[in-house]
């Protein structure tokens, strides 16, 4: 687990670093082969997402739901996941909130789902949030930040792309308007392509 948690901090901290070469590296290949094989990275990478070199495993994560049971992220295996960091008292992650509902409700019907988890905060906090700003995709509790410390240590929101085997693809920090056209049409490239190479 320890080594896990170093692998993800430095993923976190390298984030930033790997995008405008990975960037460059998937429009050359794209030219260069000129084949649609390297279009979902390209896709991803405009909107600004980090795509990965390589895939990387998941370390366990398993969090109390808003509703006490466990939500593990292996229950959503075989789907594609949005793996969201955030908290009540960020302007950014509330903002990207309500795209984000629009976007799981254009999506869920595609075998992808939203899993966004509050990090360092209390569970009424999130809880009375919820209430007032009402998402149907699921929202776990990280209340001891853990896992915030893990995955969004350069900040929240961060969001992972999580592929159906499990395995994180590509990363983000910063808020976004997930209903945006062009986010929107590079996860339909995404979910056409199964994010093969």
């Amino acid at each position: 687990m320890k080594a896990q948690k170093i692998l993800f901090l430095i993923i976190s901290l390298l984030l930033p670093l790997f995008s405008a070469s990975a960037a460059e590296g998937a429009k050359t290949a794209i030219t260069a082969s000129g084949t649609q094989s390297q279009a979902w990275k390209t896709a991803l990478q405009d909107t600004g997402f980090t795509v990965f070199p390589e895939a990387q495993t998941l370390p366990q994560i398993k969090v109390p739901g808003l509703d006490g049971k466990q939500i593990d992220i292996k229950d959503f295996a075989g789907s594609w996941v949005i793996l969201n960091f955030w908290a009540t008292w960020c302007p950014p992650c509330k903002a990207e909130m309500p795209s984000m509902e629009e976007f799981y409700k254009t999506f869920k019907n595609n075998k992808l789902t939203i899993f966004a988890i509050s990090t360092g905060e209390k569970p009424d906090t999130v809880k009375n949030f919820i209430k007032a700003n009402p998402h149907s995709f699921p929202i776990g509790l990280d209340s001891s930040g853990q896992l915030g410390a893990v995955f969004a240590s350069r900040g929240i929101p961060t969001t992972y792309i999580v592929n159906p085997e499990g395995k994180v693809i590509a990363g983000t920090i910063g808020g976004r308007d997930w209903m945006d056209k062009k986010t929107v049409e590079a996860f339909k490239t995404l979910l056409a392509s199964g994010g093969k190479n």
